[in-house]
């Protein structure tokens, strides 16, 4: 693998040898209490995709064998990725998803550490296998930024997937809130001002990420990342959204109202709450209310500054003008590079 992005197929010729999983079982780190965890998405959702079906009765044994797919974990690749100079650590997952774990490897070929995501394609549904998974691979590999995670390389093998990416070493951005409390203004007008970067190159291709919040956040030596790009869309000549997907706390009005929405403006928002929850160490709206009352309480700005947090104007200011209730008035992530939070910061940049 060379340091470009590559794609590779291991030969389907070539059997991993099963190996006994070494790895513990992840245990997602607990959140404060307001804090959501689940992704919401209303769009139809297909059932887990049949692995075996009911074999008819004169002919058990042969149709069993026909139609049951052997299960592959990211063990059983463990002598592949040695064949690509990569040297597997599957003693702590780095993170998981519904349909996903990231491991870390090091590459030795091209002396880096980085990230593994193993998809097992028999864990999918048919939106996810079908749209959501070639979307987020298609737009991903266009995205080449300081302030966005990238995507090395990309194997298929059996019924896996595998995208090598980079690593940050220092976790995600909840994990550092929740051990650290809310981040001082001025470190993260200097996380901001990076993620507004990232966003606004991704607008500027018409992606939109959809799904911004602490956990997608993560954190390098000198600056910070967005990642997971498993709702990206390709918005062409300003199309509106009817997918509803993404954390319920970080979600604008117009996503909790059901109603078609701009995603770019949406990302927007995610990222002023995002911005608000770095500084307050608390979440501004609860995602265990109604939807209906949240959209009151975010009309109206109701939530809550900490008395023992104080900020400046220009911090409020900004990330008060990302939520806007109306997204028509809403800046666009360009228009928010000129935010006095933000603006300051930008000359601080560095390129990760």
């Amino acid at each position: 693998m060379t340091s470009q992005e590559t794609r590779g197929t291991w030969s389907s010729r070539e059997q991993p040898q099963p190996m006994q999983s070494t790895g513990s079982m992840y245990t997602r780190h607990s959140t404060y209490s307001t804090t959501p965890r689940n992704n919401f998405c209303t769009q139809p959702k297909s059932s887990y995709m049949n692995t075996r079906t009911t074999p008819h009765p004169t002919s058990t044994h042969h149709l069993r064998k026909r139609t049951e797919a052997k299960r592959y974990v990211i063990e059983d690749f463990r002598q592949a990725f040695e064949r690509k100079g990569m040297e597997l650590d599957t003693t702590k997952k780095l993170g998981r998803g519904k349909y996903s774990k990231v491991y870390k490897a090091v590459d030795r070929i091209n002396n880096r550490v980085v990230a593994v995501k193993a998809i097992d394609i028999l864990e999918l549904t048919s939106d996810v296998k079908n749209k959501f998974l070639p979307r987020e691979i298609s737009c991903w590999r266009k995205l080449k930024n300081p302030f966005l995670v990238g995507l090395h390389a990309q194997y298929e093998a059996q019924n896996m997937i595998f995208l090598t990416m980079e690593y940050g070493s220092q976790g995600d951005l909840l994990r550092y809130v929740q051990e650290n409390g809310g981040i001082n203004e001025r470190r993260a007008g200097q996380f901001m001002s990076q993620l507004m970067r990232g966003l606004q190159y991704m607008h500027l291709k018409q992606i939109a990420h959809r799904d911004i919040k602490l956990e997608n956040i993560i954190l390098f030596d000198n600056c910070v990342k967005l990642s997971d790009f498993g709702f990206v869309r390709q918005v062409e000549n300003q199309a509106l959204s009817l997918t509803f997907c993404g954390s319920k706390s970080y979600s604008a009005p117009e996503l909790l109202r059901g109603i078609e929405y701009n995603p770019f403006l949406s990302d927007v928002w995610s990222l002023g709450v995002v911005g608000f929850v770095m500084v307050t160490n608390r979440m501004p709206f609860d995602e265990k209310k109604p939807n209906n009352v949240i959209v009151e309480l975010q009309r109206k700005r109701q939530y809550v500054i900490p008395s023992t947090v104080y900020l400046t104007t220009s911090c409020i200011s900004s990330f008060e003008s990302m939520m806007t209730f109306e997204a028509k008035h809403r800046p666009t992530s360009s228009d928010c590079l000129a935010l006095p939070w933000i603006t300051p910061h930008l000359v601080d940049n560095h390129s990760g």
